[in-house]
């Protein structure tokens, strides 16, 4: 179990981790390119006016209509002659204090060491982007806030993501409780199953061989007898067991249309000698031609192990009742006895498998506690639900089939 909460943990908290990555890579990726298209686009735009005029412009206290202003960026244009010397520059942001000595070394250098005639290069690290026009005009744009912006970017996602993690890993915890919570009841269950499984089969199997041992020893045939009495046990502890398997399989049942009402009262019917036998007073009120897409096969289990269950917990000389009727839409069934009720925090146990009131599981009811589980099992699979209360005097176990 250890194993597998650490496996559902891992793959759940690797799943968000890369959801959260890719989103944050994301909106890091598009702010990079979003910035460099930007930068690209005032470049171009600026090369492309320049090779549009004629001659080399006029530098010489330029009127205000030949400044460009770019608020967002620090922009300086670099006029060289033919000979390629510097001859002067433009500064066309809205900063006046400019060194015209660092700008001029930088043009210079650019233009001597320079491959390409447009440059942007990588934004965290390359502090100018360049671009050349064809009458001897360089653009360049000083990148520095870019880049500053790009970094304090990349920290605080950095950050974001770190701290994002912290969450995600309490949320996954959670989220893998949540998941594992219903395996590793099922798994306890299981366990028990198997363990009262065990148990109900190993002390027929003692008596058996007991029995068998002792037989060979005297030849009294109550060995006989003893043996004969805890195979029987066994065998219906078998056949429970397989019945219950059964009910639980994934496979599809196969479903009719059928009459339940005449499904229920060929059931009660089957009982009347045992209702007689045990001086129970039987009454029925089943409601003609209720239809229920069922199999018909199973809802005979579930009638037998109802009536079953209620002449084996009904009193001396009790009364049974049947029921099956409509109501708005919804079928339903119920079968009451008279007798010792079922405690409040019983009401939803019983249905558990080898669960039994008595906890003495008095071995003489021939009971283990199966055929309640079987019930349910057959009740779910048909899309209904299954409850049982007492009051009254009464113990009634309640079916309830919603039809659409």
């Amino acid at each position: 179990m250890k194993k597998l909460k650490i496996k559902v943990f891992s793959i759940i908290f690797s799943l968000l981790s890369i959801f959260t990555l890719v989103i944050i890579v994301t909106s890091i990726t598009k702010t990079y390119v979003d910035r460099k298209d930007t930068i690209s686009g005032v470049l171009t735009t600026m090369s492309r006016a320049f090779d549009e005029r004629r001659g080399i412009p006029s530098i010489v206290a330029p009127n205000n209509d030949s400044r460009r202003i770019y608020l967002d960026f620090t922009i300086y244009t670099v006029f060289f002659n033919n000979n390629g010397e510097y001859i002067g520059l433009i500064n066309n942001t809205n900063n006046d204090e400019i060194d015209e000595e660092s700008i001029k070394s930088i043009a210079i250098d650019i233009v001597k060491n320079h491959e390409d005639d447009y440059y942007v290069g990588n934004l965290y690290f390359n502090r100018y982007a360049y671009a050349f026009s064809q009458n001897n005009t360089l653009i360049i744009m000083d990148n520095t806030k870019t880049n500053n912006m790009l970094i304090n970017q990349l920290f605080f996602d950095m950050f974001l993501f770190i701290f994002c993690e912290l969450i995600l890993f309490a949320v996954t915890h959670l989220i893998t409780k949540w998941i594992i919570t219903p395996v590793k009841n099922s798994f306890e269950k299981q366990k028990t199953f198997v363990a009262d499984a065990s148990h109900e089969l190993k002390t027929p199997l003692a008596v058996i061989i007991a029995s068998s041992d002792a037989y060979l020893n005297d030849k009294d045939e109550k060995w006989i007898h003893n043996i004969k009495n805890e195979s029987e046990r066994m065998t219906k502890l078998v056949t429970e067991l397989l019945n219950l398997a059964k009910t639980e399989e994934e496979q599809d049942l196969v479903l009719n249309n059928n009459n339940l009402s005449d499904i229920v009262e060929s059931s009660i019917l089957t009982f009347e000698s045992l209702f007689y036998d045990n001086k129970i007073k039987l009454n029925y009120d089943v409601k003609e031609n209720i239809y229920l897409l069922c199999n018909e096969d199973l809802i005979i289990d579930l009638m037998s192990i109802l009536i079953d269950n209620a002449i084996k917990h009904c009193s001396s000389k009790g009364k049974v009742f049947v029921n099956l009727y409509k109501k708005n839409k919804q079928i339903i069934l119920e079968v009451r006895n008279t007798g010792l009720p079922i405690k409040k925090e019983d009401e939803e146990k019983i249905f558990e498998r080898f669960y039994k009131v008595d906890s003495s599981r008095n071995r003489n009811s021939n009971n283990y506690g199966l055929g309640l589980a079987i019930a349910k099992n057959i009740v779910l699979r048909h899309g209904g639900e299954i409850s049982a209360h007492s009051s009254g005097g009464y113990t009634t176990f309640k079916v309830v089939w919603n039809q659409k």
